[in-house]
């Protein structure tokens, strides 16, 4: 099985080396997000005037897009792992399959940290947005129409790029679950075809 021993080294070293390892794929995704990343947080940066500054909205956006990148990356890296162990199902050994899993865990871990670090600045960005809404109300009830007008493009302005990188994330996402359904399905065939040989054989026997 050198062969196998081989893609295990491979995939190890794939694991723990994944952000200039990822797949093809997630690199595409990678360039969106570096396009959505170098226009917007200059323009949401200008016009919001005093009271607005003080909201930390165009830091915690930029935040939170990073935040999902690397999350995404830590998705499509266990897609990626999930579909290499779906192919070579049949041809491993207990100890080879366990090895393999192994290498799948720790991607999993390291996604589900991503996941978590995510969540937990999406918290603190939709407090920045609230806040940033209520100052922009504020300057409106102040007659600060102009501020009041600014500030709320970039309010939309900084939603649309979140929700787009969301979407670029549950594409990842839905990749991720068709990889687990076919290797669990792939799974599922041979224990039943491990089970029918033996019912095969018998059945032989007694014939």
């Amino acid at each position: 099985m050198a062969a196998l021993r081989s893609w295990l080294s491979r995939s190890v070293a794939f694991f723990f080396r994944y952000k200039r390892c990822v797949p093809v794929a997630a690199n595409c995704e990678k360039r969106r997000f570096s396009e959505l990343i170098r226009p917007w947080h200059k323009t949401v940066a200008a016009g919001f005037g005093v009271t607005l500054c003080a909201v930390p909205i165009a830091q915690t956006t930029y935040a939170l897009i990073e935040a999902i990148t690397e999350y995404t990356k830590a998705v499509y890296t266990l897609s990626s792992l999930y579909r290499q162990y779906t192919s070579l199902l049949g041809k491993m050994n207990s100890q080879e399959e366990d090895a393999v899993w192994q290498v799948i865990i720790g991607a999993r871990v390291e996604m589900t940290s991503k996941q978590q670090e995510y969540l937990k600045l999406e918290t603190t960005w939709m407090t920045a947005v609230s806040l940033s809404e209520m100052a922009a109300e504020a300057a409106y009830q102040t007659g600060a129409d102009q501020a009041s007008v600014t500030a709320r493009s970039h309010i939309q302005l900084v939603r649309s790029q979140v929700q787009e990188v969301r979407q670029l994330s549950q594409k990842a996402e839905t990749k991720l679950a068709e990889a687990q359904t076919e290797e669990l399905r792939q799974k599922t065939q041979e224990q039943g075809d491990e089970r029918a040989e033996p019912e095969q054989e018998a059945y032989l026997r007694e014939d």
